[in-house]
């Protein structure tokens, strides 16, 4: 199903005149809701150099015929298909081993890239030699909605600023140039793996960098692996620093406490936003019923905005519960 491709010639730096061969790894399970409007993302690229990897993962709906009729039109889409589930792990595994291309780049089958993602961030790479880089996005929802979020790129992270802030990586955006670094394989975790696979790079990379411009959409969906319940997370980071990352009890303990204050912080700023952006969209307008209405909607956005500042202003007497209760209690157990 392969179709050979000749490498381009290395371009000068900053040069995209010749486009280098970018491999794009998609994951794929039970997803044909969404998973053709990401493949038309990956296809509607100002960058046109890209090979899409989607691996499915056993899919019990019409998510691998929708992939084959797009592959049918467009050999740049190659399906791995397989006849167990094996979680997402090993189904980005399949596709990173079959990738040709001198970057690889991640998009979950539910996610969305802007046009000119791809573009913009070879650019910034090659124009500054970063060999990991990463973009701001936003969330949006399960009808394809904003949802007035953005998470913003910071200029930089390592593995220290990583294993106690927490991820700041959204798995969407990231590119690394396997000509410089080589192929890196996503650690045996259910959970949380790609933050996992950040950390494992960072062991060689040192530091990975962001272009703080947004680029894609977050597809926010229940019953999804970020929805899961905090306990439940908390053993999975449990896994992650002592078993993968073989800390001693006492840093891996002293990193989820950490981990917990800062994602619970970058979590209110995420409410914050969205409530911001609710205020800001109000306007009274209209008959008095659709005036009266717009003024309880506004006054309860305060309302809203007053509450989530107060608990942020309560912040460390909240986490050091949410640690004592949750993961202090779980690591006990171990």
């Amino acid at each position: 199903m392969r179709v050979n491709r000749a490498r381009a010639a290395r371009p000068q730096k900053g040069d995209l005149s010749v486009e280098k061969l970018v491999s794009i790894i998609m994951p794929a399970y039970n997803c044909v809701d969404y998973i053709a409007e990401s493949i038309r993302s990956v296809q509607n690229q100002t960058y046109q150099n890209w090979e899409l990897i989607v691996a499915d993962d056993n899919s019990t709906d019409g998510t691998v015929n929708t992939v084959r009729s797009m592959a049918a039109d467009d050999n740049r889409i190659h399906l791995l298909e397989t006849d167990i589930n094996l979680g997402p792990a090993a189904a980005r595994n399949r596709a990173i081993n079959a990738a040709q291309g001198n970057y690889i780049a991640f998009l979950d089958s539910d996610d969305i890239w802007f046009p000119d993602k791809l573009r913009k961030q070879i650019s910034f790479m090659e124009q500054t030699g970063y060999g990991f880089t990463y973009t701001a996005y936003e969330k949006i929802n399960e009808r394809s909605e904003k949802m007035g979020i953005v998470v913003s790129a910071p200029k930089s992270v390592n593995y220290s600023s990583m294993l106690y802030r927490g991820d700041p990586i959204g798995n969407l955006t990231v590119v690394y140039d396997a000509t410089k670094l080589g192929k890196f394989y996503v650690p045996d975790i259910k959970k949380r793996n790609d933050f996992a696979l950040w950390l494992k790079m960072m062991h060689d990379c040192k530091r990975a960098y962001g272009l703080n411009e947004v680029l894609a959409s977050y597809r926010v969906r229940s019953g999804s692996i970020s929805s899961t319940r905090k306990s439940e997370l908390l053993k999975y980071y449990w896994k992650l620093y002592h078993d993968i990352e073989k800390l001693s009890n006492v840093k891996a303990s002293a990193a989820m406490v950490t981990l917990v204050f800062f994602k619970s912080i970058r979590h209110t700023d995420q409410r914050m936003q969205r409530v911001r952006n609710n205020f800001g969209a109000k306007q009274i307008t209209g008959s008095p019923t659709d005036i009266e209405k717009s003024s309880e909607d506004t006054a309860k956005a305060v309302n809203d905005l007053e509450n989530i500042t107060f608990r942020r202003t309560n912040e460390s007497d909240t986490l050091a519960a949410v640690d004592d209760n949750i993961g202090v209690e779980y690591i006990k157990r171990r």
